[in-house]
């Protein structure tokens, strides 16, 4: 019964995964394009995006929820008849808040302490020297212009874990880097530190979407119901008022 659960988890986790890869892919995509816009578009363009990508990931919870809440009442009522005894694995799909949890909570493990070691060490970014224009030697003597140009050719760049585990945590991200201006100094060192919240949205919002299950499957069973009850009130209406005058006449 534990492997079974597990395997519902573990499942729910790799779709997290796969649907996280795929905003970043999405995003990768879009984003840059967007990037060359004026705030006022492009920041409701991107939060559209988002949006976009969180209804995915809400109907996809809501799905699961009250698909596993349709196997809980199913089994349920076979149960009370007696007749039938579920299988671990059919067991395991019963609807559980828990598992509702457990699910996305594996799934951001993945990204979520990349995030957070990106979150904490990040550092602003140290330039090098390029190559100088002619006319710059003649203004080599004045301390003020010597004194940073010798700082910077002894200055040297060297890439960190942290620089190479940013490009994972952007990547899967990426969605979210055209709420943000052009990612300067500044900007990059602030969408690192909030990159660990930006990683809990979507897979948060997959929990809401699987804990409303229940509300969506009641509703579908209460239409379900309302469309069988239609007809018979229907016919039990044409009983009461009985055969019309034309029906009456192709009679005789």
């Amino acid at each position: 019964m534990r492997k079974q659960r597990m395997g519902e988890v573990l499942r729910a986790a790799l779709r997290i995964v796969g649907y996280q890869a795929a905003f970043g892919f999405f995003g990768l995509m879009l984003t840059p394009s967007l990037l060359s816009l004026g705030s006022a578009i492009r920041i409701p363009l991107a939060s559209l995006l988002i949006v976009a990508a969180g209804l995915l990931m809400f109907m996809d919870g809501a799905n699961r929820g009250q698909r596993d809440c349709a196997a809980s009442h199913t089994l349920d009522k076979l149960a009370r008849k007696g007749a039938y005894t579920p299988s671990a694995a059919e067991s395991a799909k019963r609807f559980s808040r828990l598992k509702g949890v457990l699910g996305p909570c594996a799934g951001v493990l993945p990204i979520l302490p990349l995030a957070v070691y990106v979150a904490v060490t990040a550092r602003p970014f140290v330039y090098t020297l390029q190559d100088l224009p002619p006319w710059l030697s003649a203004y080599a003597s004045r301390p003020e212009i010597s004194a940073p140009l010798q700082y910077l050719e002894h200055a040297r760049t060297v890439a960190t874990l942290t620089d190479y585990l940013r490009v994972a945590v952007r990547f899967v991200l990426f969605l979210y880097v055209g709420l943000f201006d052009v990612l300067s100094d500044a900007a990059s060192i602030r969408f690192d530190r909030v990159s660990p919240l930006l990683a809990l949205i979507m897979p948060a919002v997959h929990v809401v979407g699987y804990q409303l299950g229940p509300v969506f499957h009641a509703r579908g069973v209460k239409l379900i119901e309302d469309a069988k009850r239609r007809p018979r009130k229907r016919l039990k209406k044409n009983a009461r008022k009985g055969p019309g005058p034309g029906e009456k006449k192709r009679l005789i």
